[in-house]
């Protein structure tokens, strides 16, 4: 067998060294792209049901509202002090179409039907068994839920409620087994409010619902508000879908003709995840004709069973076109690079056959630690320039060999201090583009709200002023007047967060403030049964900030703490000086039950609240505020121990901003 060339040989490693790796590349970068691509949309979409679920609850949340300030209307309870319907049917009806409602019915004390707005002859019927009207009847306090409401009770309010809620299940792929063909019963969000006189006497319930069965209102606005109704190759990138069960009767997502594919059916996995597994389901999902990526979740009654699911989903086409762009586009890449790299390799190997032998044994000498080698230098190109750069490299390479190993043990040093900063500055980062997301969803929820919250208030104050003091419809248009109002300031909290107003500062003394805010919740109920503790320093130096900022920081904390102390207990001030610092310092302490540390690490998230009624905006306002001031907000607590928020601002804050400036 004859030898084998060195040129030979080294062309052959050189192919096999340069095609290993490009495949291994090209299959790991592919692979990579891929997980990247998905879970990146993954994520997304988490975050678009997240968004999904607040948009849902508002529409709850507003029904309730709505239906609890029309139940205080002298026109409702004084029909049923006088047990004399007669004129309500203009007024409920005003209600039913101003509130967008499908159901309104009002019930006696005992839970028999008063007045139902949409079948008037419908009425003498006891609905005190109903277990959402039962609520209501035992506890006297407003309710709202999503609900399964049967044929028969659409029917008792209005034939064609009953006619919109049934629909045949249109047979669906990869949907579990066929059981009923007919869907009769529908979907509401409901709420009811208890009926009381001017002097508190209990006489009634109202009751009010918005059927979902083909009412695309919901769907659609989370399409408009979270996926802003972009369009890829003519289909809807973005689709929210509301299923009863597993069928759907609310829907964005379309069939191949256009129509909504209400009727069909979610796939068997989705439906075993999440109606009866009770969780919620993220992946890759196949809806109605065509891929998705996507979240479900479930929809609870009263009673926390699952009655239906909440979906959003988008488009994979979109990513998957990506993906194979991508992949081209690297494929391309590699196989140029295979092709430019050959030829060097094959040019190089033809150079280096023949003095390469000559160097390979000192290099091997070399490589054994011996540096004392020496190449002849036989040409004067460029292996001849090889020979003696090798020359002069291993004179360098023993004192480069100590000189790197002193590098290398300064560098792991280096190495570990810049790790600290990279953590720090990332988790600056991830806060910044939290607060940044949720900001342009209040901004963008806040300024839906405004618009009608506007007209409201404008046109119920005219009203206001047209009426003669002594009329009996001026404590109902107040009533609206006033709650307008706390809307409106609902709404202003949401946007100075989401904008960050710009503190208009001057001095101030925070004993003052304390001492403002003290006064005013001082005669709250909720202050009843706590004792306050101040200890100011008499000369505390007044700061640059914002009087009307620092009271809303101060009022946030203090609400905190003594919701804090369900049974009673000690809020503690304190104001203090720090000189070496140049800065003031106030702290709020209470003797609570302490936060533990799982939730301690979010209190400033915004919308995170452990509150059944909180907005989760308290702290992560006051959060940004003291950030506008150019100080610092801290928490510390222990469980058991209670819990003290630490305020510090600068002195000489103003001189700060100009500087940074």
């Amino acid at each position: 067998m004859g030898r084998s060339t060195i040129r030979g040989r080294l062309i052959r490693s050189f192919s096999i060294a340069i095609l290993i790796p490009s495949l291994i590349t090209m299959v790991v970068g592919v692979s990579v792209i891929q997980q990247q691509i998905y879970t990146q949309a993954q994520a997304q979409v988490n975050s678009d049901l997240q968004a999904a679920l607040e948009i849902w609850s508002n529409h709850l949340e507003r029904l309730e509202n709505a239906i609890r300030i029309h139940a205080t209307r002298m026109v409702i309870y004084g029909a049923l002090a006088r047990k004399d319907p007669s004129g309500l049917g203009p007024e409920m009806n005003r209600i039913l179409a101003a509130e967008g409602l499908d159901v309104l019915t009002l019930l006696d004390a005992s839970g028999k039907v008063f007045f139902r707005t949409r079948n008037p002859l419908m009425v003498g019927n006891n609905e005190a068994q109903d277990p959402f009207v039962s609520s209501v009847l035992k506890k006297r306090v407003p309710l709202s839920s999503n609900v399964i409401v049967s044929q028969e009770e659409l029917a008792r309010e209005s034939p064609d409620l009953a006619r919109q809620a049934s629909m045949e299940i249109t047979p669906t792929p990869r949907a579990g087994p066929p059981g009923k063909e007919r869907e009769t019963r529908g979907m509401m969000f409901k709420a009811a409010a208890p009926v009381s006189t001017a002097d508190g006497q209990f006489v009634g319930v109202l009751v009010g619902g918005v059927l979902i069965n083909r009412n695309y209102e919901v769907v659609d606005k989370i399409r408009s508000i979270v996926f802003k109704q972009e369009s890829y190759e003519g289909r809807d990138v973005g689709t929210a879908t509301v299923f009863q069960d597993d069928v759907r009767i609310s829907t964005n997502v379309k069939n191949a003709d256009g129509t909504r594919s209400i009727t069909t059916r979610a796939s068997a996995e989705v439906a075993d995840e999440v109606l009866r597994g009770n969780r919620t389901w993220r992946g890759r999902a196949f809806v109605v004709n065509d891929w998705y990526i996507t979240a479900y979740t479930p929809i609870r009654d009263m009673e926390a069973r699952t009655i239906g699911m909440l979906y959003v989903g988008t488009l994979e086409q979109p990513y998957r076109d990506s993906l194979w762009r991508t992949l081209f586009m690297f494929l391309s890449i590699t196989l140029m690079g295979m092709i430019l790299i050959s030829i060097v390799a094959i040019r190089v190997a033809r150079q280096m056959s023949r003095p390469i032998q000559s160097m390979a044994a000192a290099a091997r000498k070399v490589a054994e630690g011996d540096y004392s080698q020496k190449v002849e230098i036989l040409s004067s190109d460029e292996t001849g320039y090889l020979a003696e750069c090798f020359n002069r490299m291993t004179l360098e390479l023993g004192r480069a060999t100590q000189e790197l190993r002193q590098w290398a043990e300064s560098l792991e040093t280096k190495v570990e201090e810049r790790t600290v900063q990279l953590k720090a500055m990332q988790g600056h980062l991830i806060q910044a583009e939290k607060l940044a997301a949720i900001g342009k969803l209040a901004a963008g929820v806040a300024h839906e709200i405004n618009n009608p919250l506007t007209g409201v208030l404008t046109n119920s104050s005219l009203m206001l002023q047209d009426l003669a003091p002594d009329d009996p419809r001026r404590d109902d248009v107040q009533t609206i007047v006033d709650e307008t109002l706390r809307c409106r300031k609902i709404v202003k909290g949401l946007l100075d967060f989401a904008r960050q107003t710009k503190p208009m500062k001057q001095a101030v003394n925070l004993n003052q403030v304390v001492d403002d805010v003290l006064s005013l919740v001082r005669n709250q109920a909720t202050f009843q049964n706590i004792a306050f503790d101040t200890r100011f320093q008499a000369d505390l130096p007044a700061v640059m900030a914002d009087k009307d900022q620092m009271r809303q920081v101060v009022l946030n904390i203090v609400i905190n703490a003594a919701e804090a102390l369900l049974k009673g207990g000690e809020i503690r001030v304190t104001s203090s000086l720090d000189r070496a610092a140049n800065f003031v310092c106030l702290s709020v302490a209470d003797t609570g039950p302490g936060i533990p540390e799982e939730i301690r690490s979010r209190l400033f998230e915004p919308f995170f609240t452990t509150k059944a009624s909180g907005t989760g905006l308290g702290l992560a306002i006051a959060y940004g505020i003291m950030e506008r001031h150019r100080g610092t907000i801290t928490v510390a607590s222990k469980v058991g121990q209670g819990t003290t928020i630490s305020l510090r601002l600068p002195v000489n804050s103003e001189d700060a901003d100009e500087q940074s400036g």
